[in-house]
């Protein structure tokens, strides 16, 4: 450079000088002037290089130190030094390999104090800066670790309540597997106490009432016990058709996050059957306590369910065990004449005639004999004038006593009787035979209400309202006569009825269930039905048939093909008038 060329700010492009434009380089060592440094780039103590970029912190810009190799002088010669604070010229080297140092004079006596003062401060700075830097840095992390910590101990209360629900829950399966493991030992043990009581029962004697009646107590016993085992055949049923479905799982409700997201719309589809030799631990549990929690809510809260337990229950007949026949009392008679019967059986061998006790023998082989046994002198058959000469002697009267019968009270069923008229037609009767001995007390209601009870009620004067082709007629209801009312013989309106195990079949007489339990039995009234046609539905365990028609039975098939008009969804009437004009007992 020339002796009258001047240096340029980097920034004004404007020429140094000593006054408002004085060289200060930056610790980035560029250099700019003192004007720019104060207008563009100092701010809050910190200097921003506008060539790199790079920060020079510095509590202003007087502080930092001149460029010396730009500084002009008056002398052309003085470039490359300075003046020191004592007036001497300070030279140095433009060249780094120059041979020479610098004078040692000048450091020792102060003579270049500020130049190093102005690089001490700049370093000061910039360590500031570092400084400033580095506490941000730790700030921020601080600060990072703080919400970690946070997060971390809501993780850890979150993990820690699922390790206690987890063991809890996994106590809750090892009571189930224990409770599980119990009832399939019962189950061995009720097998092989059937198996007993079925040997038993194939070798009893047939007269011992009072074991018959050990084993049938021992096997209702069982019965009863078995009830939660069909409680939990049902659920199971319920557990394996949720196992074999399909759940979707979406957001009801999002968080901000999800929804900023745009996630909140997402699904998962989860079928409930998984397997650990498929799936993951995770996903087996998921799946297992899901199936769990539908099955639950399912068996507690969904009617239907319990519609279709009750609906089984009553099927299958756990409800009302078919009680025995009591035959005690025949059972006794026999005992007590036993001493005086004596069976006699004709044998090929005499020596192999033995007494039969299991009165399975025909009424002709019993005869009286007397309590104590005597032998029988061997006679000589006497001569036609022997037998003339002697007195005759009156023979003993051998009494006969009939075996009793395997129907109970047989010839003591009752007979009821309708008069039933179509129209003007000529009257006709219906006789029906009923079974006390097996449905008690609904014989008992329709025998009063044929007979016609004090204050009016009763089957006379009422009225068939509904028919079905071949098929049933329906009447009873002496209220109404549509089949909205009807009245029991007794003082409550419906009565609940025991259940019959005679079968529906063709000409059956049965009460109409009007009220059903929660345990499937039904309560009744009045309102009876007739079976006039083949039946083809499934047949149940118990019923609500009680009798049988007996006479008339042609008469009511003609009645059944009246058509009927229905006057609303519970009321119906046939189109011809069929009444009821007397009933009473034979």
């Amino acid at each position: 450079m020339s002796a009258g060329e001047v240096d340029t700010c980097n920034s004004c492009l404007v020429g140094y000088n000593n006054k408002d434009r004085i060289p200060k380089i930056l610790s980035c060592y560029h250099t700019y002037c003192r004007s720019c440094l104060e207008q563009f780039m100092f701010q809050d103590s910190v200097i921003t290089c506008l060539s790199c970029g790079k920060t020079t912190p510095a509590e202003s810009v007087s502080s930092l130190p001149e460029n010396p190799y730009l500084r002009p002088e008056n002398d052309s010669n003085t470039r490359g030094r300075t003046i020191s604070g004592t007036g001497e010229e300070v030279y140095y080297s433009d060249s780094d390999d120059d041979g020479e140092n610098p004078p040692s004079t000048g450091i020792q006596n102060g003579s270049n104090g500020a130049h190093v003062q102005g690089v001490k401060d700049m370093v000061i700075n910039t360590q500031k800066a570092n400084i400033h830097k580095i506490n941000s840095m730790l700030e921020s992390n601080m600060n990072k670790v703080l919400s970690a910590k946070v997060i971390r101990g809501q993780k850890d209360k979150t993990l820690r309540e699922a390790i206690k629900a987890a063991e809890q829950f996994k106590h809750k399966l090892e009571e189930e597997y224990k409770n599980n493991q119990s009832h399939s030992n019962s189950l061995v043990g009720f097998e092989a106490k059937l198996n007993g009581l079925r040997s038993k029962i194939n070798k009893i004697d047939a007269l011992d009432y009072k074991n018959i009646k050990l084993i049938y107590e021992e096997a209702m016993h069982i019965k009863k016990s078995l009830k939660q085992e069909f409680d939990s055949a049902r659920h199971h049923d319920l557990e394996q058709s949720i196992r074999h479905s399909t759940v979707k799982i979406n957001f009801e409700k999002s968080d901000e996050l999800l929804s900023s997201l745009k996630a909140d719309n997402d699904t998962i589809f989860m079928k409930l059957a998984s397997s650990l030799d498929s799936d993951t631990g995770m996903i087996f549990l998921t799946t297992f306590m899901l199936g769990n929690i539908f099955s639950e809510k399912i068996a507690t809260h969904n009617p239907n369910y319990k519609e279709m337990v009750n609906r089984a229950f009553m099927e299958d007949g756990l409800d009302a065990p078919q009680p025995l026949d009591d035959v005690s009392e025949y059972i006794e008679y026999i005992n007590q004449h036993f001493n005086s019967i004596q069976i006699n059986q004709t044998e090929k061998s005499p020596t192999n005639q033995n007494r039969n006790v299991s009165g399975a023998s025909s009424p002709e082989e019993w005869k009286v004999v007397g309590t104590k046994e005597s032998k029988k002198e061997v006679k000589k058959p006497l001569s036609f004038s022997d037998m003339a000469k002697k007195p005759g002697v009156p023979q003993p009267v051998v009494k006969r006593i009939p075996f009793p019968e395997k129907t109970i009270a047989q010839t003591n069923r009752p007979h009821c009787y309708f008069k039933v008229q179509v129209d003007n037609e000529t009257p006709f009767r219906v006789v029906f035979e009923l079974r006390p001995d097996m449905a008690p007390k609904m014989a008992d209601n329709f025998i009063k209400l044929c007979k016609g009870l004090p204050d009016g009620r009763g089957y006379k004067g009422s009225k068939i309202f509904r028919a079905k082709a071949n098929d049933h007629i329906l009447g009873g209801d002496f209220e109404n006569d549509d089949g909205t009312g009807g009245h029991s013989a007794y003082e409550e309106k419906y009565f609940l009825a025991e259940q019959c195990p005679l079968k529906d079949h063709k000409g059956a007489i049965r009460m109409k269930g009007l009220e059903r339990t929660m345990d499937g039995r039904c309560r009744i009234g009045s309102q009876f039905m007739i079976w006039v046609g083949d039946l083809e539905y499934k047949e149940y365990r118990f019923t609500l048939v009680f009798g049988k028609v007996v006479e008339g039975f042609d008469q009511l098939q003609e009645v059944s093909r009246i058509k009927a008009v229905q006057k609303s969804p519970t009321s119906w009437v046939l189109r011809q008038t069929v009444n009821v004009i007397d009933s009473g007992v034979l």
